[in-house]
């Protein structure tokens, strides 16, 4: 999207120059030979820069510099005057302009110019989003799974992830939905641009809505500055709302509205702002009952749901478990300085049988648990928590040490399978993937029959 810029001088041929110079860099420009029509122009538009002279008639320079703070304080203002002196530099600069041009001034310096404040802008714009997104790992983790579901979740976000698209992610509390909107962001063309994360059951309204939308200073008890939202500082990034079916029925509206116009609104303001977001929402609530109970807006849903993605729970998709259990447990043992090297069978055979209603985040804590509790190099049972020893159970139909064996065998032929199949029948690869070395890979596709 083109910076816009407006330039501001009572010399109609400076400002003539001056457009066709930077319309010539893309930039969109608007020009004002007064500064009474540049703040007319300003009440009705925003601009990432004003360009503006300092000496004009009735309202100079500064006047237009103090009125562009008071209207949108992220607009940088560069100061021009042929009545160059450190007095009035230093006066501008304390009022808050970017910077200062001498006249007569050179094309070049003002390209070097305003590129300079832009990308001043845009770093200041992205430290803002590290500061105020509200929960953002740091990087993009590894996406770990070899079932069939979750690997045909992963061939249709490869086929969306380039496009605009927006993706509503269904799934239970645990599933990992927060972690496939990372990595919707982190493999998309915006994945230099801020990922912004805000969970809608988390915030009270009223702060949800200013969080959202920002306001203007003044626009209620408390607004003592102009505070940019997420969806402003989301631009050109993309925007994950958790627990979208939690969000009120009247921010729903507003959300609506910024996905039909592409504009936001801050609270307490007349102007609205042209944003590029990519949104990806997620909910473990059904929206279908919620639209029929009339607390989730229809038109909404199917802005929301251009792309669908449901992630089954862990219970129906065990075969990931091994490959989960050894990611995390290379990290737990890595944090925690200690050799762990992994589960021993019995313990295995439990995580297998366990229903885990929490998921994947209940697993990711009993590994991590397990392997502070651990004071050897394998994991046993006596480091599991009660609730899965109790509730897991021998398997149904055979003594306890035989169905572990069974199992943990079905399951090792089927991870191998997957983990093969998905590798595109590269044993190299799989064997990476697995953990084990080539040697280890060849014998166990012998003794389960797997096709070479």
């Amino acid at each position: 999207m083109k910076a816009k810029i407006l330039v501001v001088d009572d010399e109609r041929d400076i400002c003539k120059a001056l457009e066709f110079l930077l319309t010539s860099e893309g930039y969109a420009v608007t020009v004002s030979y007064s500064g009474e029509d540049a703040i007319e122009k300003l009440k009705k538009e925003h601009f990432d820069v004003v360009l503006s002279d300092l000496k004009m008639d009735k309202t100079d320079g500064i006047a237009v510099l103090e009125k562009t703070k008071e209207l949108s304080s992220d607009t940088a203002v560069v100061i021009m005057t042929a009545f160059a002196s450190v007095e009035s530099a230093v006066a501008t600069m304390k009022k808050g302009a970017s910077d200062y041009i001498v006249k007569p001034f050179l094309n070049e310096e003002i390209k070097i110019t305003v590129r300079r404040v832009l990308e001043q802008k845009r770093l200041v714009a992205e430290n803002i989003a590290l500061r105020q997104q509200l929960s953002q790992r740091m990087g993009c983790l590894d996406f770990v799974a070899t079932s069939e579901a979750m690997l045909r979740i992963v061939d249709t976000l490869e086929k969306v992830i380039p496009t605009k698209s927006n993706i509503l992610i269904l799934g239970e509390s645990g599933t990992g939905k927060g972690l496939v909107a990372e990595m919707v962001h982190c493999n998309s063309p915006r994945r230099d641009k801020p990922f912004i994360s805000i969970n809608c059951s988390a915030i009270p309204e009223g702060l949800l809505e200013s969080e959202l939308f920002g306001y203007k200073k003044g626009a209620f008890t408390g607004a003592v500055a102009d505070k940019n939202g997420l969806i402003t500082i989301a631009d050109q990034g993309t925007l994950f709302l958790d627990e979208i079916g939690d969000m009120p029925t009247n921010l729903q509206a507003k959300l609506l509205k910024v996905l039909e116009s592409s504009e936001v609104t801050p609270l307490g303001d007349t102007r609205s702002r042209i944003v590029d977001v990519r949104l990806v929402t997620a909910t473990n609530q059904n929206l279908e009952q919620k639209i029929a109970e009339r607390v989730f807006r229809e038109d909404l849903y199917y802005r929301l749901s251009v792309i669908e993605v449901s992630i089954p729970p862990l219970r129906e998709r065990k075969e990931d478990i091994p490959m989960l259990v050894n990611h995390f447990l290379k990290r737990y043992s890595g944090e925690n300085k200690k050799p762990v090297r992994g589960f021993d069978c019995d313990a295995m055979g439990i995580l297998m049988r366990y229903a885990w209603p929490g998921n994947v985040r209940e697993l990711r804590n009993v590994v991590e648990r397990a392997v502070v509790l651990c004071a050897k190099d394998m994991i046993t049972i006596e480091e599991l928590p009660e609730k899965l020893t109790k509730y897991a159970g021998p398997a149904q139909g055979q003594p306890e040490t035989s169905s572990l064996r069974l199992s943990l065998s079905g399951y090792e032929k089927t991870l191998i399978q997957n983990v093969y199949r998905a590798q595109n029948c590269n044993k190299e690869e799989t064997a990476k993937v697995l953990g084990v070395d080539l040697a280890t890979l060849y014998r166990k596709m012998k003794k389960y029959g797997i096709e070479e």
